[in-house]
Parts: C-alpha cells; structure tokens; sequence
C-alpha cells in the first residue's frame, strides 16, 4: 500500500452504489429536457390561445416531482456509499492500532475516527457523489440546450468553464488550510486525552489553572485555523453561486441579443435552473477535496501500518524456520507437548538474550537489572512488541507466526496495570476463548475466589465494567485477568507483576494457581518467593563473553540445587 494510498473506492457493493448515482444524473437529465420541450409547448402560440395548456402543466408538474425524488434517492444512495467506504477505512484504523506497539495516542486515535473520516465521508456522499449526478446532469441539460439553440447551450458552456478555472485556482490554499486545520485538531486531542487520563496527577500537583490555559491555548489555534479555512472556503463557494447566478443571466442576455424566440429563452432558463443546484455544489465539491485531500496524507500511513504487519506475518509464516540453537533444540524436544521454546531475542544491539527452554510444571522467573526490559522480552516473545528475529514455539507451534485462534489457545499472558475493556464480566472473563461456554467463565472465576463478589453485584456476571474495570476494585480486576489468562490452561502462562496489583488475599489465590498450574508458568515479580516456592530463573541481561548461559532453581529456603 502506497503510504497515501486508502481502499478502493468502486469495489464490492460501491460499484453498484455508483452507477445507481449514475444513472440517478441521467434520469435528472431525460426530466430536464422533457421540461424544456413542455416549456416550450406551453408558451408557443397554441398555448398562449389556450389550446393543450393542461398536458403540459401536468408534464411539468410531473417532471418536477420526478426531479426531487430523484435528488431524495441521490442523498441516500450517497450516504450509503460514504459510509459503506468509511466502515472499511475505519477497521483498518482500528487493526492498525491493535498492530503496532508504537501507535499514537488516544487522542490522535479518537480524532482520526472522527475528524479525518468525517472529511472522508463528506467528500464521498457530497463530492463525489453530487458529481455522478451532476456531471450526466450538466451534460445532458447542454446538449438539450444545443438542440434548443446552441447560443444558449455556449451561453451555459462558457461561464462553467470560467467558473472551473476560478475554483482549480482557489483549490491548492483550501488544501494547505485544511491540512493546517487537521493537524491543530489531532494536537488539541492528543492534549485533551492526555489531561483527562492524568486528571488525578494533576489535581493533586494543583495544576489544573496550567492544564486548563494549555487547552485554551491549543484551542484558540484551532479557531485561528477553521477560521482561515472558512476564508477559502466561503470563496470558493461565493464562486459556485455566482457561476450558477451567471449561467441564467447569459442565457437571458444571448436569448436577447440572438433574437431567440421567448418560448425558447423560457424553456433555457428552466434548464438552467435545473442544474443550478448541482453547479451551486461544485463549490462545496471544491472545498471537500481539498479536506479529503488533507486526511488522506495522515490516514494512507495509519492504514499501511496493518498492511506491513500483513505482510510481515505472511513472510514469517512462509519463510523458512530462523536458524540457530532453537530449532536445533526443537529438534532435541522443543515439539513435545507443552513445550516452550524461545530464542532470537535481543534487548539492546549486540546483545542476544539468552534462550529459554521450559516444559510443563516449570516456573520460570524472568530476571534484569532492569524491570522495563522484563516487560520489553516478555512482549516481544509473545509478540505484542515487534522483533523480526524473535521465535517463540509452543507445544510445537510457532506462537508469532499463528493465528489468532492458536495463540490463544498456547497463550494466556496478564500484566499489572491492564486497562479492561468495555463489557460485561461474562464476556471479559471469556474474552481469549469466547467459544466456550459460559459455564467455564464461571468456574474460572470461581477459581481465583472471584465468583462470590460478582453473584453479590446487582446483575452478576452480566455486570458492565467502565472505565477499565469499573466497578470492581484493583484487585478484583486484577484476578479477573489472571482468570482470563488461565482459561482452558493454556501450555504456557506469563504473569507480568501481576501480583503488584492483588491484595494480600489476592497474592495468595496467585500462588496457589502457579502451583498447581499443569503448563509452564513464566513470570516477573519483585517478590517471588511469595508466588512460587521453586522456580527457574532466567536472566536475560547480556551475559560475559564467552560464558554460556547458568540457569539456577531456586526454593523459597533459598537452597540452591544443580543447573542446567
């Protein structure tokens, strides 16, 4: 995908969509003409004695409902197209930022799937979509005009033409000043996100007069910008109305100055006013293009982020397994089942992080001097984080290169701090394995003592949880998590501090499922005596030259036995 590059505006359902638009300006056009001829009929000679009058005011009339009914259906028919194409755009907004590991802020998020597609949406059911129409519109109101008097039809010609070049000459500022607009916005929310999620720093610094003049501040140049915008924007629409204004003047004035009969100018003048409107849009046809324009640059980017990330999986997931000690010692074991194994890693250049081999019943403790990089290998083994040489096999599957079904099927991971999202506890429970049914959601939570807090809560299970987690408390998330994560025993289970987050009766409920967990367990905590009272540790910090790895069991005595 190109990096401005976003779907393909005619595909599926949208082709359709288009030509229904199509023919909707055609059929625009066949009333515009026959207008004209009872226009003409109505005010010739018979008519003027009161001969026929009746049919052709019923034409008329008729031609004139027709003409609204279609323009009701062009306004559905474009809704139906900007939205069906948004919809797309807008997953793939939402599986990029569920891709990448360096995705923006929340704000910048929420802004795109506000901002951005609203300019999307509004330059495909109101720019695109008025041009379908209004173009066979145009079309056939000049070549009924030709027929009619070709003075007339050049009378029509000439002012468009003017009018486009005005237009193309206003398009390149709107541009800028859309552009300029959009990126004032995306910083107004990236700050608004940001000070509502440190509301409670904030408040307890008392700095909330200083939060508050740094969003006036970035507001005003959001104003300063739509105001700008406005400027041009109100130009170029000025433009369109004078266009369509001018069209009926010339007409009038060639009709005159030709000589044409005055049936003939009359029924001109109701083709002219026919197509006012779809003229009077180009204007607003101009300014969204340039505001499409303008979100395409931030969007095709956003967008290309899922696609490399597909095309990544579909490498690793054909390329030939990486080379080193972990296949090799796949080789001598790694496909039992339950089985982990993983090597490839690196947490800083030139500096491998040491392999990890585990089967089931082991308690691994990740180590570093550094808590941070704990987290950094524990992601990027199970690939929330990226690393491109990174491979993590389990039970004999690769875990980076699976599916969604497979990895969480051999992986249940939980880390402290974990944001809940929203839904019922039923569903957050059963969030890896929805599959399964809701009587295993059940016995998990009843396995980490949670079951008889929810039954207490007004709508049980069904409870809705806001605001990442609420109304359970911090512990209460946290186990409901480590519920989650045990569903259906996965081979293997990381535990990312989780205990910083349990109570005292939390802690304990840990403990007692990390011994009797059948599959590995690999965990970081700073107090891990209180969780297992065996486990391996794994120090991923650059070993010396030339040593090779020294793994160590520890008990809780702090007996050491012999390594391997």
């Amino acid at each position: 995908m190109a990096e401005n590059s976003l779907p393909k505006l005619l595909a599926g359902r949208r082709r359709g969509l288009m030509a229904l638009l199509i023919g909707t300006g055609l059929a625009m056009a066949v009333l515009a003409g026959a207008s004209a001829l009872l226009m003409t009929r109505l005010l010739d000679g018979a008519a003027a004695a009161g001969v026929g009058s009746g049919p052709a005011v019923a034409g008329l009339a008729a031609a004139a409902l027709g003409v609204g009914a279609l323009r009701a259906l062009e306004r559905v028919l474009a809704e139906k197209l900007g939205q069906d194409y948004i919809h797309e755009i807008r997953k793939g907004l939402v599986e990029s930022a569920l891709t990448t590991d360096r995705g923006p802020s929340p704000g910048v998020t929420i802004a795109r799937n506000t901002n951005d597609l609203s300019s999307v949406r509004n330059w495909i059911a109101l720019g695109i979509a008025p041009l379908a129409v209004g173009i066979p519109m145009i079309l056939g109101t000049a070549v009924a005009l030709w027929l009619l008097a070709p003075a007339l039809s050049a009378a029509v010609v000439v002012p468009l033409m003017v009018l486009a070049g005005g237009l193309a000459l206003l398009a390149r500022p709107a541009f800028h000043r859309a552009r300029a607009l959009r990126q004032q916005r995306g910083r107004l929310a990236a700050r608004l996100a940001d000070t509502v999620i440190a509301a409670g720093t904030i408040r307890a610094a008392g700095g909330e007069v200083r939060e508050v003049r740094q969003v006036d501040k970035a507001g005003r140049k959001v104003v300063d910008a739509a105001v700008h915008r406005a400027a041009i924007a109100g130009w170029i629409r000025g433009s369109a109305a004078a266009g369509a204004a001018l069209g009926s003047a010339a007409v009038a004035a060639v009709g005159v100055w030709q000589a044409v009969p005055t049936p003939t100018i009359a029924a001109g003048l109701t083709l002219v006013g026919m197509i006012a409107a779809p003229v009077a849009d180009l204007g607003r046809v101009v300014e969204y293009r340039q505001n499409f324009k303008a979100a395409r640059r931030i969007l095709g980017p956003a967008l290309a982020v899922a696609a490399e990330a597909r095309e990544e999986r579909r490498r690793r997931g054909t390329g030939a397994v990486p080379s080193g000690p972990g296949p090799a010692a796949a080789a001598d074991g790694g496909d039992l089942p339950g089985t982990v194994l993983v090597t490839g890693l690196s947490e800083c250049r030139n500096c491998a992080v040491p392999d990890l081999q585990a089967g089931p019943g082991d308690r691994v403790r990740i180590v570093s001097a550094d808590p941070a990089a704990e987290t950094r290998v524990l992601e990027k083994l199970i690939g929330v984080r990226s690393d491109p040489v990174a491979y993590t096999e389990i039970a004999g599957k690769s875990l980076l290169d699976s599916g969604g079904r497979t990895r969480r099927v051999l992986l249940g991971y939980v880390a402290a701090g974990t944001y809940l999202e929203r839904g019922s506890i039923a569903r957050s429970v059963r969030y890896r394995m929805p599959d399964l049914d809701p009587a295993a959601g059940a016995s998990a939570l009843e396995r980490v003592g949670l079951a008889e807090r929810i039954t207490r809560l007004p709508r049980g299970e069904q409870t809705q949880l806001k605001r990442g987690g609420e109304p359970l408390s911090t512990s209460e998330r946290a186990r409901l998590l480590l519920a989650r994560a045990a569903l259906g025993d996965p081979p293997l289970l990381v535990l990312n501090r989780i205990d910083a987050d349990l109570d005292h009766a939390g802690t304990a409920v840990l403990a007692g499922l990390i011994r009797d967990y059948p599959g590995v367990v690999l965990f970081a905590s700073d107090h891990p005596g209180s969780l297992a009272a065996e486990y391996t540790e794994w120090n991923i910090d650059c070993p010396h030259a030339g040593l090779d790895l020294v793994w160590a069991s520890y008990s809780w005595s702090g007996a050491d036995t012999a390594g391997s």
